[in-house]
């Protein structure tokens, strides 16, 4: 899980010409994005999520009233802290974040896989004065001035190894990839209405259907059959308005219409080279929302199946052409980082 739920401004909580303008009622109160994210964790839970970690960035991590009500749900988290934050010593003592730094020992790991291949950072961890909890550093390799600290805990059920916390802190590129989807693709943030009941059903339904996109990318097993929506026997230009001519589908074959799953190899070595044949890159939610689209278009008999043809041909194009990209940009990353193959 992660938060980046939207705060009402302080500013308008006491302004009620402005609510009143707005739609605002009076049931909804200001509360911070921390206090809005420990509600939001409650209502989870009590629902009966199925989750076990949490990260949070900084303006999370900083609360301690989050990461306790994170511990009692018996979640492990990775929270981000200032440099500055007061932390607990195994020795009892207060001191700042980055007074660990001076005894740090770091290792090289990789935090996950990223749109340029492994991301690889130096990390280091020393334990705290509270039982479970220890301090995460993360150091940038090409900028080793730049840290970034950690606050993590694990229930007594988990284990409680630096591996383990930065996999949870790597969880968060995925989140951030969704909402900046969510933004360039469903229009999350692209809204002209002004008030309260407007956005929240923009909101919501942009999220639903990113969702349904998901789904659908989700319940791909094989090769799409998409339903006939033209009569082949209809004589010329009577399939569709605006389409094909009949004869023009009987040059088709059912290869023609499918949709490759699954996802393309990645190097191992910087040294590999790209396989000549290389299949597909995984289907993402933006390529799975223009495909449904299509299959909706044909549906409704928009589109021929010629056109359909063409327009899945492109798609595998592109998602090929994506794949051999990654190909080198990983290999590119693992040279910079193994410096050699």
């Amino acid at each position: 899980m992660h938060w980046a739920y939207p705060a009402m401004p302080q500013r308008w909580a006491a302004d009620l010409p402005r609510r009143n303008a707005a739609g605002i009622g009076d049931e909804v109160e200001f509360a911070t994005k921390p206090q809005l994210a420990v509600q939001q964790l409650e209502r989870l839970t009590a629902a009966g999520l199925p989750a076990r970690r949490v990260a949070f960035d900084e303006v999370y991590g900083r609360s301690e009233p989050l990461r306790k009500k994170a511990a009692a749900a018996g979640l492990a988290y990775a929270a981000i802290i200032p440099r500055d934050y007061p932390v607990t010593t195994a020795a009892g003592t207060v001191t700042r974040a980055d007074a660990a730094l001076t005894s740090a020992v770091f290792e090289r790991r990789s935090c996950g896989m990223g749109s340029a291949g492994p991301r690889y950072s130096d990390w280091s961890m020393t334990a705290t004065g509270i039982t479970g909890q220890y301090l995460l550093i993360r150091r940038l390799i090409t900028r080793p001035d730049q840290y970034t600290f950690y606050l993590c805990w694990a229930p007594p059920d988990r284990p409680a190894t630096m591996t383990y916390f930065i996999t949870i802190a790597g969880r968060r590129w995925p989140v951030e990839e969704t909402f900046k989807t969510g933004k360039d693709t469903f229009g999350w943030d692209q809204s002209q209405t002004r008030n309260y009941n407007g956005i929240c059903r923009h909101t919501a339904l942009a999220a639903l259907a990113q969702l349904r996109c998901a789904a659908i990318r989700g319940a791909l097993t094989g090769s799409i059959g998409l339903p006939r929506a033209v009569n082949d026997n209809a004589p010329d230009g009577h399939n569709t308005p605006g389409s094909q001519a009949a004869h023009d589908d009987s040059l088709l074959s059912d290869t023609d219409l499918q949709i490759p799953l699954g996802d393309a190899p990645v190097p191992n070595h910087a040294a590999t080279p790209c396989p000549p044949d290389i299949t597909a890159i995984k289907l993402s939610i933006a390529e799975t929302s223009r495909l449904a689209r299509l299959a909706t278009q044909y549906t409704a008999r928009l589109i021929s199946r010629a056109r359909l043809a063409f327009a899945l041909r492109w798609s595998r194009r592109r998602r090929r052409h994506q794949a051999i990209a990654r190909w080198h940009h990983y290999a590119a990353r693992l040279l910079a980082v193994t410096g050699s193959g």
